[in-house]
């Protein structure tokens, strides 16, 4: 079940994806971190996987129902890819 649809918005990579596929991203605007779990698709994990720390990405952040801080990321709908 997901809850809290959002908004795009900017988010810096804290540390490159773990091993479990989770990622944590800093919102700098808010100065909040979320624990991102999930993933719209592979493709989009796998390019969050490539990215470095301290590298700025637009994302779109769903609560993941049930949980305390966790997330889904979506890909916003007017971008097409994280990397160049």
């Amino acid at each position: 079940m997901k809850t809290e649809r959002s908004e795009p918005h900017e988010y810096r990579v804290i540390e490159e994806m773990n091993r479990n596929n989770a990622i944590n991203l800093l919102n700098p605007s808010a100065n909040r971190v979320f624990q991102v779990v999930d993933y719209e698709d592979e493709k989009l994990r796998e390019e969050l996987a490539a990215l470095p720390a301290g590298k700025l990405v637009e994302l779109q952040l769903d609560r993941i129902g049930g949980r305390a801080n966790v997330w889904q990321a979506r890909r916003p709908e007017n971008v097409a890819s994280l990397t160049p």
